[in-house]
């Protein structure tokens, strides 16, 4: 979730999210709204909807709740107040502010823990990914059913490029039977890339796999490389370790990490203390785990083909005369 704020400094509580949510889904409807429409559409959507309280715009917190829903989507974009001031909903239920709504800005404001896409690998219930039109074993299909060819490109058109927005790079190795067999296909990666231009970014095709290039940083959560944190410059400089010796032991992760502590007394001092070395080293691990740069097995770790983009090659001063 986001660490949203309301006007006075103070952290969103539970009510302020479940308005939140629903101003969201509410949005959808149309570009453009009034704050007096959205909110009898939202009062009457939480009176509907299962385990969330009514909303009484009549009272003042509900009010100043709604309002700081509001204001945060203002602060993303999403809501833009063409015509009077958000503000003055808060002392006037019948206050006439005027909204552009960013649909797709709005749509893209979804974020999850658990990314769709793997919901079902983490054995969660309800997965978003459950859907009757694939037929077969999913969601509302006749038990027994089986899936036609049309529900299984389908399924494997969708599960393929969630898996590509949602994960930093994706291997052919990792991908089931029905995803590895329409990514070679010609419709399916035609799909693929118009999938990708459509929503702002660059596919890369390798032998190995695909991943989605962020060109302006718009969809990006977390970046690497980074130097806004120890780990990620320590991820770094480990990753051209495994990307030159091939597979190492954890131990020696632990061991390199320590040798640049030493190094480097006075830089991340949160890791200068006893057993600093593997502290650090199962963190950048983390991070390059976490990008698809490297996997352990066991004790040992190995980088993965995407880390290859990130080969330090020698200058021509450092390379022997021949």
């Amino acid at each position: 979730g986001t660490a949203a704020c309301t006007a006075g400094g103070a952290p969103f509580d539970r009510r302020r999210y479940t308005l939140l949510c629903l101003c969201a889904a509410e949005l959808l409807a149309a570009p453009v709204t009034t704050i007096g429409m959205l909110a009898r559409r939202v009062a009457q959507a939480a009176a509907v909807e299962p385990g969330v309280p009514a909303f009484d715009p009549v009272r003042n917190d509900e009010r100043a709740a709604f309002a700081d829903a509001l204001k945060l989507l203002e602060h993303y974009g999403a809501l833009t107040a063409m015509d009077g001031a958000t503000d003055a909903y808060l002392g006037d239920e019948d206050a006439k502010v005027l909204y552009r709504v960013d649909t797709t800005l709005v749509v893209r404001l979804l974020a999850a823990p658990v990314p769709p896409s793997r919901a079902d690998a983490r054995g969660l219930p309800g997965s978003l990914t459950a859907e009757s039109r694939y037929g077969g074993a999913e969601q509302g299909a006749e038990q027994g059913a089986e899936q036609t060819a049309t529900q299984r490109a389908l399924q494997a058109r969708h599960s393929l490029i969630r898996r590509l927005l949602d994960e930093p790079v994706v291997y052919r190795d990792d991908l089931t039977p029905a995803e590895a067999a329409y990514a070679a296909s010609v419709t399916g990666r035609q799909l693929v890339r118009r999938a990708a231009e459509e929503a702002g970014f660059v596919l890369e095709e390798r032998a190995e796999g695909l991943l989605l290039v962020d060109a302006d940083a718009i969809a990006t959560d977390t970046r690497f490389p980074d130097d806004g944190g120890h780990a990620k410059v320590a991820a770094l400089l480990l990753l051209d370790l495994l990307v030159t010796a091939g597979p190492v032991t954890t131990a020696r992760l632990d061991a390199e990490a320590a040798d640049l502590l030493r190094r480097f007394p006075q830089w991340a001092k949160a890791y200068q203390s006893d057993g600093g070395g593997p502290r650090l080293a199962a963190d950048a691990l983390e991070v390059l785990t976490l990008f698809g740069l490297a996997r352990r097995t066991g004790d040992r770790v190995a980088a993965l083909p995407a880390a290859a983009r990130y080969r330090v090659d020698p200058g021509p001063d450092d390379q022997e005369d021949r």
